[in-house]
């Protein structure tokens, strides 16, 4: 990845080759098997997210992979063993070096495209859920992109956690009915009218959090949903807007307005006890089929120009994953 964000992608990027690297003692060699295209991924390209690194960089935030290789101070992984590499950038590679420490193991007969998506979505729907306010079964959250894969995960696990939910998108072809919660379809732009939406649904009931993943006016149209005392919590940046929320809200109905991104959340010591149990309880969830995510398309690592402009297309009904080399020994 390389040169300015107002050239076009395809102009950017490049596949290229890199020389083995040796192993030191604590790393381990590992095949890239599958490997997500997130909007963290396409916002880094534009030079918009919160962490950007130096110029030419691999992208890459998540994904699965096998041991190759491992170095002679690490005793507990063995060649064939499969791992997600956890707060490891630059994924989009067939082979990485990468420290023990960073590498969680995962069963090598579960389903391979599923675990590469295991990382970041599933993660974020978890701790949103879990860790952002106290929720008791049957009572109510609203969330918007709630077709988007975060929000396809709130909505597994709400139905697993007997959250009530209400999912929000702007198109009637949008709405997957038979999957749970809810559904609205409201532009953002009229709170008022999303509003008496949520109350009819609710009948009335408080609404105490709200996921929004959109920003701009849609962060309005939710936080006007939630109950006084409600906490909205925006973690998305769809819109490319500022976030507008009316003081009405803040002032008189108590309205508290939060931030969220994951690595900030794992990097803060107060969730360090926390943040232990997210990773065996998902894995749990997966082995259980609480947690399935759509895949609409994989491509090879070495058409990642066309996976990247399917990636961008509206109205898609999954992801678009790339595969490694070493995928077809291993699916």
């Amino acid at each position: 990845m390389s040169t300015s964000p107002d050239r076009p992608l395809d102009e950017r990027i490049r596949i290229r080759e890199a020389t083995r690297q040796p192993l030191g003692p604590t790393q381990v060699r590992i095949g890239m098997l599958a490997m997500t295209i997130l909007p963290a991924d396409l916002l880094q390209m534009n030079q918009q997210y919160g962490h950007q690194p130096e110029l030419p960089y691999v992208p890459g935030h998540e994904g699965v992979a096998v041991v190759l290789e491992t170095g002679r101070e690490v005793s507990d992984l063995q060649p064939g063993d499969r791992v997600l590499p956890l707060g490891v950038f630059g994924v989009w590679s067939d082979e990485l070096v990468v420290q023990r420490r960073s590498l969680v193991p995962v069963p090598s007969h579960a389903p391979v495209l599923q675990q590469a998506m295991l990382a970041a979505n599933p993660a974020t729907a978890w701790v949103l859920l879990q860790h952002q306010v106290t929720i008791q079964p049957g009572q109510w959250v609203i969330q918007n992109a709630a077709n988007s894969a975060v929000g396809q995960c709130i909505r597994q696990l709400a139905t697993h956690m007997g959250i009530q939910l209400i999912n929000v998108v702007r198109r009637p072809e949008a709405v997957a009915s038979d999957e749970g919660g809810h559904w609205l379809v409201d532009d953002g732009q009229d709170p008022d009218s999303l509003q008496q939406s949520v109350r009819q649904v609710t009948r009335g009931a408080p609404v105490v959090l709200g996921l929004d993943a959109i920003g701009g006016k849609a962060s309005q149209a939710l936080a006007t949903s939630l109950s006084p005392q409600g906490r909205l919590v925006l973690y998305g940046l769809l819109s490319g807007e500022p976030c507008s929320i009316c003081a009405h809200d803040l002032v008189f109905r108590n309205i508290e307005v939060q931030g969220f991104w994951l690595a900030n959340w794992f990097l803060d010591p107060n969730n360090r006890q926390k943040a232990k149990n997210v990773y065996p309880e998902l894995m749990k969830l997966a082995t259980q089929n609480v947690l399935r995510i759509k895949v609409e398309r994989v491509y090879p690592l070495s058409e990642v120009l066309g996976a990247l402009a399917h990636s961008a297309q509206a109205g898609r009904c999954g992801k678009i994953l790339l595969t490694g080399m070493h995928h077809r020994e291993h699916q």
